[in-house]
């Protein structure tokens, strides 16, 4: 009987380390952070709105994103794939949150050109449109040299401290002039920047994966331009790798399949301060099913000793009433 016990907690110990290694291999591609409030002590009956981001990638910024746009403006865009182009970065523009994404704009045809540096993106988002509707289409594809543009504005003196640094790169065709872009994005990567990749018809598929590849990005293929705006909108998935996310409110209501935009960020519905640690849980999953996890704990504090919090015993009393005055309602409503 000894042995067979031996033997069976033997087992039961290999199992948990198998499940051990595989959660930490689960979460080694997804990526999930808080992006706001700060941790620390807020007023009991407070307003907070817990702010987030997610990737399917495994990077997201911890106080922010700083993103570049680096868009073919190549001769083989004019006509319908400029235009889908434009209306695709505008409804990116129009969907990103203001406060914590700084955004600037790369346009790459025979050369590179910082087209709009890094900028926070303040509710002025017609500045934003009227210079995305004002890119024009000519040469050909240096697509290298305008990754390296967007890096050198991402690693520069307007870059954020703290702020999560990417690039997309959009492109309906395959460089055949400058740096090779898979050495670009390479060094990007090198430079804390993730790259990732959207390819419209026309483009060279091997080529797109291999530079979000070696930019540790996701590879998105846009097969009818239709969809593009839906896409960059996030009401048609999104740039990043993600399958879904997954909120667990401080009271254990989960808010399944949470909307994120395309990008990854996600705003909480306002939340009340209660008393203690209010804890929110968002857990990430990718499309082959990875996930991670990350927890942000507010805690409730008195801030007005002339109105003390209720001791449990008289809250455990207000709970035990609710029931009983639904039911009176539902008895007087007849």
């Amino acid at each position: 009987m000894e042995v067979k016990k031996m033997v069976k907690k033997a087992w039961s110990i290999m199992i948990l380390m198998l499940v051990f290694l595989y959660a930490g291999t689960a979460m080694a591609d997804v990526a999930v952070s808080w992006t706001s409030p700060q941790p620390g002590n807020y007023c009991i009956g407070d307003c907070v709105t817990p702010t987030g981001s997610a990737s399917g990638s495994g990077q997201t910024g911890g106080t922010g994103l700083d993103l570049i746009l680096v868009l073919d403006t190549s001769g083989s865009m004019a006509g319908a794939g400029i235009t889908a182009l434009k209306s695709a970065a505008i409804a990116l523009v129009n969907s990103l949150p203001s406060a914590t994404t700084q955004l600037g704009i790369v346009e790459f045809d025979s050369s590179a050109s910082l087209y709009r540096q890094l900028t926070t993106l303040t509710a002025d988002r017609l500045a934003w449109a009227a210079a995305i509707n004002a890119l024009g289409t000519g040469g050909v594809t240096a697509t290298g040299v305008g990754i390296q543009t967007a890096t050198t504005e991402l690693t520069g003196p307007r870059a954020i401290a703290g702020h999560a640094k990417m690039e997309v790169v959009v492109s309906d065709g395959n460089w055949n002039s400058g740096v090779s872009p898979i050495t670009a994005a390479t060094a990007a990567y090198s430079s804390g920047i993730t790259v990732h990749t959207v390819g419209v018809p026309g483009h060279d598929a091997t080529e797109m994966s291999q530079i979000a590849a070696a930019g540790h990005g996701v590879y998105t293929n846009v097969t009818n331009l239709d969809g593009l705006e839906d896409l960059f909108a996030g009401t048609t998935g999104n740039l990043v790798g993600l399958d879904h996310v997954d909120i667990t409110l401080p009271d254990g209501t989960i808010l399944a399949d949470y909307t994120t935009d395309t990008l990854g960020n996600f705003v909480l519905p306002d939340w009340t301060m209660e008393a203690g640690a209010n804890t929110f849980i968002a857990t990430a999953y990718d499309t082959a099913g990875n996930y991670a996890s990350a927890s942000l704990t507010l805690n409730g504090v008195n801030c007005n000793p002339d109105q003390p919090v209720p001791e449990p015993s008289t809250l455990l009393l207000l709970l035990g009433a609710l029931p009983s005055l639904a039911i009176l309602r539902r008895r007087f409503s007849r």
